[in-house]
């Protein structure tokens, strides 16, 4: 079945579903209306009725009323004790039709408020979007705007949805209560309509509450960068070479430099906490990656330097700081909304319009990064020329692949004693060359918080051509052509790198003595000794003492008042039904006492390595288990999902429940339960050993 398209299926949730449900409360308030005014005729009219009956009796002895059934005729007295006994369900049923009328108003304006608020919201997205083309000063306002007034819509939208649906509902209900017999079918359609007013009444809840900490999630926090800050004493030289740049681009200077091993050249005024010393940075920060000081030459970086201090001259990153907290605060909330939603129908429509509210921004983000990058490559280009610009661009490009290879392979390996990774980048290089230009000319640069446009359109902006000159300068080998930028801008520099990496590596050691320690915690979790799960069977056997139970007391009844019943004269049918009563005892019995024993028997047997059954012919191993899940509702089962190769045991004779379906690879066994524990508790209990033993092998491994 074809799904609808996104943006039909959004309209439907946020604007059908409301004005449905206001359609279906106008309906009800009819119903209320018309209701109220018959059961009030009826109050006054039965009294008027039941004296006019009496009097017809005490008239004539010999009249008969129909009560409008012709088919069915009664005294004129009984007819009046007939009616006169309607009039307290008629009173009672005028008190709950009252009681309508305000349910159905709740319902019209639930919708209504609901209607409102989704409109509201794809107005106000609408409407924001465009404004924000306007100016970045304007994007960030209308985005403060609207992170405002998200919480109010959403919410608005989710208590009148909830409103409706729960005082329709209600509205149901009591029309149920009011129109059927509380015995036989009655009962039960009474007890659906308050099982279906609960779950109601808890969706809404659950819905209501998954909104209450959104509003938190807005608060800025700030970024966490591996690096080190380096002053102006520790980097003479590289303090002037930014410092002229800034002079000659007439920018602000940043505040702070920080030299690192990871992601790319940027600038920002967010707060930051450098690690591993966790020290915080805040004002304006410029962001130095060594690996790329490594590969590039001079005018390499001051072009890409003056294309990031450009942002410090265009306000760019006062707007990325009044911009990107409330962005990240947005993603956060909405983030924490999807997961608290947990598949809630009343928060489909509300989810759906803050996630329009957010694309429909992304493309105007989008659009002004774009500018924004093209104005800084202009900017930087005029401190080294157009050809350093745009072979930095090319140059950054291939660098990334070799850096990250690096970096990845010591973070998932870090070696003993410290290296300097930087040199390694090098030597990789050295050996390797350089990977292929055609397949990274269209990535994108990363940065924390902007998305950059593809180089070759970066590049053509420059009015540079990206000929085999271009690519031959920005693909010479890391010993060719001018020295090393960072050797030349920064003393001892390969100290430097090599403290860079020992941070690095000092992570990464810091990360893998975390993972293992979890691995091992992880497989002290669960006894290396057996621990034995017995079949919940009480229930059960109790289910069958009482159907035995029930026979005798049948059987005993049925004796005592044969006579009563139509059975005196009638021995055999008589003896044939206490046969009856007393075999079905014997059997209630006997099942009881057998399904007793058989909860002697265990139901698992859990060792860290294996699982064990009585009901199986050999015991599986943890490593082999592909999948699993506990089943429960109409019958309860472990099933076990086994790797291809695996040899499955097969269950054994009058395994009750177990089977093993060697197409599917699936071993299910059964139980009535597990002995002392709930289903939740079963599951973390398999959970915890099926995690102990990846965890063991990873350990193995190491």
């Amino acid at each position: 079945m074809r799904r609808l398209p996104q943006p039909y299926a959004m309209l439907i949730s946020i604007l059908l579903v409301p004005l449905l449900l206001g359609m279906l409360g106008c309906w009800e308030r009819v119903r209320a209306q018309r209701s109220v005014v018959d059961y009030a005729t009826a109050v006054v009219s039965l009294p008027q009725q039941v004296r006019e009956m009496r009097e017809l009796g005490a008239r004539d002895s010999s009249a008969s009323i129909d009560l409008g059934n012709p088919d069915t005729v009664y005294a004129p007295a009984l007819a009046a004790d007939m009616v006169e006994a309607r009039l307290p369900s008629v009173r009672r049923s005028l008190v709950l039709a009252r009681m309508q009328g305000p349910l159905a108003w709740c319902v019209i304006g639930g919708s209504l408020l609901a209607l409102l608020c989704g409109a509201i919201g794809l107005a106000a997205a609408q409407i924001a979007a465009r404004r924000a083309m306007v100016s970045r000063d304007v994007l960030v306002a209308s985005f403060a705007a609207l992170q405002r007034a998200l919480p109010l819509v959403l919410g608005g939208m989710v208590i009148g949805l909830a409103l409706a649906v729960v005082c329709g509902v209600l509205f149901e209900l009591i029309s149920l209560w009011s129109s059927v017999s509380l015995s036989g079918g009655g009962v039960k359609l009474m007890f659906a309509g308050v099982v279906l007013a609960t779950m109601a009444v808890w969706t809404a809840w659950s819905a209501i509450a998954a909104l209450r900490e959104v509003v938190a999630l807005y608060t800025p926090q700030p970024g966490a960068v591996t690096g080190r800050a380096v002053s102006v004493d520790e980097a003479p030289a590289l303090w002037r070479f930014v410092e002229d740049i800034a002079r000659r681009q007439q920018a602000i200077a940043p505040d702070t430099l920080v030299l690192g091993l990871t992601q790319g050249f940027y600038v920002t005024e967010q707060d930051l906490v450098l690690s591993p010393r966790d020290r915080a940075v805040s004002g304006r920060t410029l962001y130095l990656p060594a690996p790329y000081l490594q590969f590039l030459d001079e005018e390499e970086v001051a072009a890409i330097v003056g294309h990031e201090l450009a942002h410090f001259t265009g306000e760019d990153t006062a707007y990325s700081r009044r911009f990107a907290p409330l962005y990240a605060g947005m993603e956060r909330a909405l983030a924490a909304m999807h997961a608290d939603a947990n598949g809630l129908l009343l928060l489909r429509g509300p989810l759906q319009l803050a996630d329009h509210m957010m694309e429909r921004f992304d493309l105007t983000v989008r659009h002004w990064s774009r500018l924004r990058e093209f104005e800084a490559d202009r900017l930087g280009a005029l401190v080294s020329g157009g050809r350093p610009a745009a072979s930095a661009l090319v140059r950054t490009a291939v660098v990334a692949p070799p850096v990250d290879t690096v970096l990845q392979n010591a973070f998932a390996y870090p070696p003993e004693d410290d290296a300097n990774l930087v040199a390694m980048m090098a030597q990789m290089v050295d050996e390797k060359g350089w990977p292929d230009i055609r397949a990274y000319l269209e990535d994108v640069q990363s940065h924390p918080t902007d998305t950059h446009p593809p180089t070759p359109e970066r590049i053509q902006r420059l009015d540079v051509a990206l000929d085999a000159t271009l690519l031959e300068t920005a693909l010479r080998a890391p010993r060719e052509g001018l020295r090393p930028a960072g050797e030349r801008l920064i003393d001892d520099w390969h100290v430097v790198c090599r403290r860079l990496s020992s941070d690095y590596l000092a992570e990464a050691r810091g990360a893998h003595a975390r993972h293992r320690q979890y691995l091992e915690d992880t497989v002290a979790a669960v006894p290396q000794e057996a621990v034995t799960l017995y079949n919940n069977v009480a229930s059960v056997s109790w289910v069958q003492f009482g159907v035995a139970a029930m026979f005798a007391a049948i059987g005993v009844a049925i004796w005592i008042f044969r006579r009563a019943i139509g059975f005196g004269h009638d021995a055999f049918a008589v003896w044939l039904i206490l046969g009856i009563c007393s075999a079905a005892v014997v059997i209630g019995v006997v099942a009881g006492i057998m399904t007793r024993r058989s909860g002697q028997t265990p139901y698992l047997i859990l060792l860290p390595e294996t699982l064990s059954a009585p009901k199986l012919s050999a015991p599986i191993a943890w490593r082999d288990v592909e999948n699993w899940g506990v089943v429960y509702g109409t019958r309860f089962a472990l099933d076990l999902i086994l790797e291809d190769g695996v040899v499955l045991p097969h269950a054994q004779r009058f395994a009750r429940g177990t089977k093993v379906h060697k197409r599917k690879r699936l071993v299910s066994i059964g139980a009535y339960g597990v002995r002392g524990m709930s289903v939740e508790d079963f599951q973390q209990v398999i959970e915890r050993y099926v995690e102990a033993d990846q965890a063991r092998r990873v350990l193995a491994e190491r």
